[in-house]
C-alpha cells in the first residue's frame, strides 16, 4: 500500500503498487463506509499517489507518479462511484507525489525529483511554486492553528549520496488554508 485518505463522506481510499515498481501492477481501492465491502475502483497504476478530495468530496485527485498527470475524477457522494478522469495537471519535470486540496479548491502536489511543491488552480493552471533545498519531496499536508502551514516530508531513498536535508520535514506559511481532515466512518452517520 502506498497512500490513502478518507473522503468527506467517510469512505477510506487507498492505493497499492508493486514494491519493485512493476508497471501497471497497482490499484485504487475504496474502503468500507457503511457496507463493509472493499472495492477495487481501478487498476493499471504503476506508482499511485494521493488521492486528495475537494471540500464536498465530488472531485477526487489521484496520480500515477510514473506517468505524470493528476487526473481529477468526479466522485458520487452517495456511493463513491467515479467518473472518467480528465487530464488537468501535467507534471513533466518530476513526478506528482503527495497531494492535498486547499480551501479555494486548488491542488497542492509534492513534485518528486524537482525539489518543488506546486499549487495548481482548479482549472489546472500553475499558481504557486515552492522550491526546496532537496530534490525528493514526498508527502504534504496543510495544517497548524489556522490551516495555513504547509508541511512537506522528503525522502532519502534512491539517492546515491544523500545530503544533510534529504529526509527532513519542512514547513512554510501559505496564503490559503487547507481543508479540515476528513474522518473515516465505519457506520452511516
Amino acid at each position: 500500500m502506498n497512500d490513502g485518505c478518507a473522503d468527506p463522506h467517510g469512505r477510506f481510499w487507498a492505493d497499492s503498487m508493486a514494491y519493485d515498481g512493476t508497471p501497471d501492477a497497482g490499484s485504487l481501492y475504496r474502503g468500507p463506509a457503511w457496507s463493509g465491502a472493499v472495492t477495487r475502483v481501478f487498476e493499471g497504476i504503476t506508482i499511485p499517489n494521493g488521492p486528495a478530495f475537494d471540500r464536498d468530496g465530488t472531485t477526487m485527485y489521484p496520480a500515477d507518479s510514473a506517468r505524470g498527470p493528476a487526473r481529477p475524477h468526479s466522485a458520487d457522494p452517495r456511493d463513491g462511484g467515479l467518473g472518467a478522469g480528465e487530464e488537468s495537471v501535467r507534471v513533466d519535470d518530476g513526478s506528482p507525489d503527495g497531494m492535498t486540496v486547499d480551501a479555494e479548491g486548488a491542488l497542492w502536489t509534492a513534485v518528486w525529483g524537482a525539489g518543488e511543491v506546486r499549487r495548481y488552480l482548479p482549472d489546472g493552471t500553475l499558481g504557486t511554486v515552492l522550491r526546496l533545498p532537496e530534490t525528493q519531496p514526498a508527502g504534504i499536508c496543510l495544517g497548524g492553528d489556522d490551516g495555513s502551514t504547509l508541511y512537506v516530508t522528503t525522502a532519502r531513498v534512491g539517492l546515491p549520496e544523500p545530503g544533510p536535508l534529504d529526509g527532513a520535514v519542512f514547513r512554510a506559511r501559505v496564503e490559503v488554508p487547507g481543508l479540515p481532515t476528513a474522518a473515516y466512518r465505519s457506520t452511516e452517520a
